[in-house]
């Protein structure tokens, strides 16, 4: 059996080619519907074949789908998008499914993974999506908007006309970066919301509404719109137990935890196999430090399973990610032993959860585990040490502040000669920690304006001149700072610039709501400071600190000492906050108990 591509696209220069490369070995054709490319789209699809129609654009995905439907010439139809990518291993599957003679069925869904947020690593979403077709048979898709496929005239009257393939797509067009870029959500709401004006009771609509609202942060509107979609609530709806999970989100990100709980229990009495309402109240029931309960909970989450593929929602709820809060539990009661074995097993299962590989060498170093035998562990979980995860382990030990170590891991990670603009950054910023000023400059000084970390590349170079007494070269990237929109950090580098040059201080804010702003920067030097041992140079900057109006600043000092183990200046500031402005909170106090406890020992 032969196989048509059928995609509908509109400047997806940045993606289309990973998606092609991904299927052009198993299609016969690609058709290409285009809405109004003015990037570089129709040029990578014409260097695949690709057969290219346009379309105007009508504020219908369905329209343009089904345009594009019309189009294909092959036994069998493949829908992608143009971020979408299909997993490699699963070639064969396509292959086999169109191919299979005794398959009665004209439709099938494919599970999509759709990865959310800043990176591919951590938040990964599943649904299913119609992705395959056979041609000929009358399907069309339906809706402006979150299409449905609706069957042919051959199907209509069938109870099954869809089946599920066990074939996955990799889904890239929910990652915070392209979402701003195509300002995905205003476009989908704008249709939205056109459709609800004719059905205000669209309880589908009313529930994507609701999905946008959320992925906007404005979680209040979101639940406006999906209690409507709630109201009359019918759990055979194939959206059913998304739209009570999509609350419960919401819900917790308000800390409206008694809700969340009265909907989970809901949720399980629909769909008493969803996992993921489980994994919810585990970490409920950790927020609200009941860790015997989200203990209980999260074991309860591993003994479930995963969930069936028609009601799975956030990947891993039933492997790495409940391990992952036991690892955090048992760290928070201070067993590492017990905290250790969960991570590490959260890592064999998905040693891209970067999260964890940070945890588990923070316990590794608890434990006084040697650096080579950290690092050992830390390589076993990966199959190659490639550019991204050398990068990585570089981050793992500069947070432990092992800045040769880091060091090597960057130096490795530029061998791959790939993305050196990072490379440089942190190469750079390993290089100030370890006292090499003109050397990290000479890396900090090739990011360039718009380049990520350039802001933090200017403000590393600054101290680095300045250390070496190239005032008027500090002054010149002082100026630059200037135009980053950050005010109060500019300030506050000015100033501890003019205290290292000329013992100057300037009053930074002369009242409480001011100097409010100013503690998050000030604090971040002087953490810069003390993590490169710069310890004259601390104490001057510690003098910013009396230059605002804050009555925490003693308590904060005293929690900035204890992070880098300085024990004894961290209870002196603790005394001193008591003291002059009786302010000491929880963990100021359990900081103190701590010290107390290791000064017996």
């Amino acid at each position: 059996m032969s196989l048509s591509l059928c995609m509908i696209v509109k400047d997806e220069e940045n993606t289309l080619e990973r998606c092609l490369e991904s299927v052009k070995d198993i299609v016969d054709e690609m058709i290409i519907i285009d809405t109004g490319s003015k990037d570089g789209t129709i040029k990578i699809a014409q260097q695949y074949g690709a057969k290219i129609f346009f379309y105007k654009w009508d504020n219908s995905f369905a329209n343009a789908r089904n345009y594009s439907l019309s189009k294909a010439s092959k036994d069998w139809i493949l829908i992608m998008d143009a971020d979408d990518e299909l997993r490699g291993e699963d070639k064969n599957k396509v292959m086999k499914l169109i191919n299979d003679e005794n398959n009665k069925l004209n439709a099938y869904f494919g599970e999509t993974l759709s990865y959310s947020g800043d990176s591919s690593d951590y938040n990964i979403y599943s649904n299913l999506n119609i992705r395959f077709i056979r041609n000929g048979k009358g399907y069309q898709f339906s809706g402006d908007i979150h299409e449905q496929i609706m069957p042919g005239s051959e199907d209509a009257k069938k109870q099954v006309f869809l089946g599920i393939a066990d074939i996955k797509f990799y889904h890239y067009g929910y990652l915070n970066k392209t979402v701003n870029e195509k300002n995905k959500r205003k476009r989908n709401m704008n249709i939205i919301e056109k459709i609800l004006k004719e059905n205000p009771d669209d309880s589908f609509m009313l529930y994507n509404m609701g999905v946008e609202y959320s992925a906007k942060g404005e979680y209040s509107e979101a639940l406006n719109y999906l209690k409507k979609a709630y109201k009359n609530f019918n759990p055979s709806l194939g959206f059913g137990a998304k739209l009570i999970l999509k609350m419960i989100s919401c819900n917790n990100v308000l800390q409206q935890f008694d809700e969340c709980l009265t909907l989970i229990e809901e949720g399980l009495k629909y769909y008493p196999n969803c996992t993921d309402f489980e994994f919810y109240r585990a970490n409920i029931f950790y927020i609200k430090n009941k860790y015997c309960s989200a203990i209980e909970s999260a074991k309860k989450c591993i003994s479930m399973g995963e969930p069936p593929i028609l009601l799975r929602e956030i990947s891993g709820v039933a492997t790495y990610r409940p391990y992952y809060l036991l690892g955090i539990i048992c760290s928070n009661i201070g067993d590492y032993d017990e905290s250790y074995i969960y991570y590490d097993e959260v890592l064999k299962l998905n040693p891209k959860f970067s999260d964890a590989i940070f945890r588990i060498s923070e316990v590794m170093a608890i434990k006084n585990m040697r650096i080579d035998e950290i690092q050992e562990k830390l390589e076993s979980y990966f199959d190659n040490l490639d550019q991204e995860t050398n990068l990585l382990l570089s981050q793992v030990f500069s947070l432990q502040n092992k800045f040769d170590i880091a060091f090597y891991y960057a130096k490795k990670a530029e061998s791959f000669n790939e993305d050196l603009l990072k490379v440089y950054f942190y190469k750079g910023l390993y290089l100030f920690y370890l006292g090499n000023y003109k050397e990290a400059l000479e890396n900090l000084y090739k990011i360039n304006d718009g380049e990520n970390n350039y802001n933090n590349a200017i403000y590393c170079s600054i101290l680095c001149e300045l250390f070496i007494k190239n005032y008027e070269q500090a002054d010149s990237l002082l100026n630059i700072s200037k135009n980053f929109n950050e005010p109060e950090e500019t300030m506050v580098y000015e100033t501890f610039i003019s205290i290292i040059k000329e013992d100057k201080y300037i009053q930074l804010a002369d009242n409480k709501e001011n100097s409010k702003k100013f503690i998050k920067p000030i604090f971040n030097l002087l953490e810069v400071l003390l993590r490169a041992n710069c310890f004259n140079q601390f104490k001057k900057a510690v003098q910013l600190l009396n230059l605002i109006d804050e009555d925490s600043i003693f308590m904060l000092l005293g929690k900035l000492y204890y992070k880098h183990g300085y024990f004894s200046f961290a209870y002196k500031e603790f005394i001193r906050s008591i003291k002059i402005h009786e302010i000491i909170d929880n963990d100021a106090l359990r900081m103190m108990q701590t010290i107390l406890l290791s000064k017996q020992e």
